[in-house]
């Protein structure tokens, strides 16, 4: 007798829309299924982002509208704009309230990389911090700003691994973990550890480094799927990715 497949979608719990800002995305879809239940998908827009000029941005800032219509028209139960430059690229004071206007206008939920790390810096009650991004050390004054700006935090201590941007998604996966340790250590008033970019790996060293240092570690990815699944009544407390996902 012939075997019967599942009669249901890989979503059926829930479609989780993603406008991804590297035009090459490797990292955020191969993390994206380690963290979620059985029952969710992903839908995912690659945009326009090799070397963050700002034609790219303003490339990628259209790309992710006219994509998250029609993944509106795909049915997905959310969509998440991706990229806090992007999300923050016509200004901090009306980013907001433009992508709370796009979600009237989509009748679907809509979120965005910068709301979504907001929403688990808050529940993490996040007040001092120290950030590990992915990219050279020239980005680094620009992402402190950025992230004490939208996350209302202190920024005590900065580490970069000096990638450029179409390679973060080939930093090996102690990266993350050997400069949270070496953050942590060197700034013992720190109660968070930060991990910007959902593109580069991250999500296996909050667990570690959350036990070995009583801290709390967000990192931009691990929002980001959380916030999603929340959003979206999926519930479930996941183990293995930090206490966001365990307590929240």
């Amino acid at each position: 007798m012939a075997a019967e497949l599942d009669p249901k979608p890989y979503g059926y719990r829930a479609r989780i829309g993603y406008t991804s800002p590297p035009l090459t995305t490797e990292v955020f879809p191969y993390e994206f299924y380690q963290i979620v239940p059985a029952g969710v998908s992903l839908v995912v827009t690659s945009l326009a982002i090799i070397t963050r000029t700002k034609e790219e941005l303003d490339d990628s800032y259209d790309i992710s509208l006219r994509a998250a219509r029609e993944m509106r028209d795909a049915g997905v139960d959310l969509v998440c704009l991706g990229g806090v430059p992007i999300n923050q690229h016509k200004g901090f004071d009306n980013a907001e309230a433009f992508y709370v206007t796009l979600e009237k206008e989509l009748g679907v939920k809509v979120s965005t990389s910068a709301s979504a790390q907001t929403a688990a810096a808050k529940k993490l009650g996040v007040r001092k911090a120290v950030l590990a991004h992915p990219y050279a050390e020239s980005d680094t004054a620009r992402i402190s700003r950025s992230y004490e700006h939208m996350l209302g935090c202190e920024v005590v201590g900065r580490m970069c691994w000096g990638s450029p941007f179409n390679r973060i998604g080939a930093i090996p996966q102690h990266g993350a973990l050997e400069m949270g340790r070496k953050l942590l250590k060197a700034h013992p008033d720190a109660d968070t550890v930060l991990f910007p970019s959902p593109h580069w790996p991250t999500a296996h060293a909050l667990d570690i480094l959350e036990a070995e240092f009583g801290v709390n570690a967000l990192g931009a990815h691990q929002a980001i799927v959380w916030d999603a699944l929340r959003r979206c009544g999926v519930n479930d407390r996941v183990e293995g990715f930090g206490r966001l996902f365990r307590d929240f």
